[in-house]
């Protein structure tokens, strides 16, 4: 009788990779809440008001007059009266609450109608054999439609459709995740990622004269990142069927591919009557869409320029735009399917759907006290003009600094997984920083998201590692083979590493040739 293998057997000796995820995943584990963080980084600014109150720099602002700043101590009775009077206002105007909030609730309801699920099973259902990686790639990039909850439903969808097929359901899985966490920042159509960073990025414009005048809206990025899917499924899929799949054929005698049948996964009558009906409620809404804005007068035009760019009610209003497609597919979907039957049953498939940003209000109370106190004491233009200044001294400008940005953004994501509290952190300095030597916010948002995008999917910390797991152990029914941590760090590196290589490339191409990153959004000031 053959002795047992594992895949990762805990008796051997760990690797070096092993050990350096171990103390990731320790240092992660030790941070406190975002809540608790930005409390903390709240007090700790106080602090460094007090201790480096009267300390003052100069830089030349638009129009070459010099301007003097100074920190301005908080700790002080009129900070005091500061802090209390303007705590609600703080919260209040956070740019990305508002933002945020309002996406929530039409892709909340798109969510707990079960539209999103059913979409994107009609889809893989339906593609040939040799489609369905690109296909799962494709799909799983443009997920982040429904939020964090496509790491859980695509993967486990795609595991079956490859169960179904006779390949690896592990490939499935790997492909998936990999998609909906590594590309988390890409997508053809705007999502709620991109109002919630740019509520951040705006937030942090008004700090230096060089940025406060800089329209800054939820599609500064999306001509790059709308791009990205393609190359990005492109890339994925290549590195699935080149690198990944090979590495995993040593699991296929140990797989049980009825585990997981394609059955459950597949569309019930109501479902497909429900996709049909949300099909043609987008074709009207569009087509109403496009009679307001192809004509030269047409209302979502700008009324002076009857222009689109580079400002229209069309970029003014892209969120309503889209809470109100979202909306009406979505109500057009669960009318289909049975579920919504009266007024009521929309209002709380919404309120179902809603519970899942609570946890970032709780957050937004804290980090609104934190951006506002950063900026008020003036400690965000100290250290942006000095960030300037040093980089400047070193000529630490151009691709090597964006790159350099990039990697910064991928380390910090190894121990802090929320992608909105790391740039709520790092925007207040690296926006006005990079503006104040000729970089558009535009820039440094895109920049800063393709690094904390690509190694989304090899953090020890990200949530749904555990459901990744689950899902391999549901394949893995022979005790002969295991599969742990280390199985699914090492199918999804290559991934993590190729995203993060090709999306900076295409991010200097974009660069290189000074092509806008969004709707009159370009790469230098």
């Amino acid at each position: 009788m053959s002795n047992p293998v594992s895949v990762q057997n805990s008796t051997e000796k760990e690797s070096f990779f092993q050990r350096f995820l171990n103390v990731v995943e320790f240092i992660g584990n030790k941070f406190p809440t975002p809540f608790t963080l930005f409390a903390l980084l709240g007090l700790f600014v106080l602090l460094i008001s007090w201790v480096f109150d009267g300390t003052s720099v100069s830089f030349v602002g638009q129009g070459g007059k010099t301007q003097v700043v100074k920190i301005s101590s908080l700790l002080t009775a009129d900070g005091f009266r500061y802090i209390l009077t303007d705590m609600i206002k703080n919260f209040i105007n956070f740019p990305p609450l508002g933002l945020v909030v309002t996406m929530m609730l039409a892709m909340g309801l798109a969510e707990s109608s079960g539209f999103i699920s059913a979409f994107v099973r009609k889809v893989m259902m339906g593609v040939p054999p040799w489609a369905v990686t690109a296909t799962v790639m494709l799909l799983g990039i443009n997920g982040n439609l429904a939020s964090d909850a496509s790491m859980v439903f695509v993967p486990a969808a795609a595991a079956a459709v490859y169960a179904g097929m006779g390949r690896n359901p592990i490939l499935g899985m790997s492909v998936a995740f990999a998609a909906t966490s590594a590309g988390f920042s890409a997508n053809f159509l705007p999502a709620g990622t991109d109002a919630l960073l740019a509520g951040i990025t705006q937030s942090a414009t008004g700090i230096v004269p060089q940025t406060a005048k800089v329209a800054v809206h939820p599609l500064i990025n999306y001509y790059l990142m709308s791009s990205s899917v393609i190359m990005l499924t492109v890339v994925g899929t290549l590195v699935a069927e080149k690198v990944v799949a090979p590495r995993l054929d040593k699991l296929m005698p140990y797989m049980d591919l009825g585990a997981g049948s394609t059955a459950e996964h597949r569309l019930t009558p109501e479902e497909n009557k429900g996709l049909k009906y949300a099909g043609w409620t987008a074709v009207v809404y569009i087509l109403i869409l496009l009679g307001m804005l192809i004509p030269e007068t047409g209302l979502l035009r700008d009324p002076k320029t009857h222009s689109i760019l580079p400002a229209s009610p069309l970029l003014n209003g892209i969120i309503p735009i889209l809470f109100f497609f979202f909306l009406c597919i979505s109500v057009a979907f669960g009318y289909g399917k049975g579920i919504i039957k009266k007024e009521g049953d929309a209002t709380k498939l919404m309120t179902q759907g809603m519970a899942g940003s609570l946890s970032f209000i709780v957050t937004a109370f804290s980090a609104a006290q934190f951006v506002a106190w950063f900026t008020k004491s003036n400690i965000a233009t100290i250290m942006a003009v000095k960030g300037a200044e040093v980089l400047k001294a070193l000529d630490f400008t151009g691709i090597p600094l964006i790159i350099s940005f990039v990697l910064l953004a991928a380390f910090v994501d190894l121990f802090v997984i929320s992608g909105s509290a790391k740039w709520l952190v790092l925007a207040p300095v690296f926006v006005p920083m990079f503006g104040l030597i000729g970089y558009e916010p535009a820039l440094t948002q895109a920049a800063y998201r393709i690094g904390e995008s690509s190694v989304n999917t090899v953090t020890p910390l990200n949530y749904y590692v555990p459901v990744m797991l689950g899902i391999m152990s549901r394949y893995l029914k022979s005790e002969e083979k295991t599969a742990g941590m280390g199985t699914l760090m090492a199918t999804q590196l290559p991934y993590a590493l190729a995203f993060l290589v090709c999306w900076t490339a295409w991010l200097i191409l974009f660069i290189v040739l000074d092509l806008p990153l969004g709707p009159g959004a370009k790469i230098f000031l």
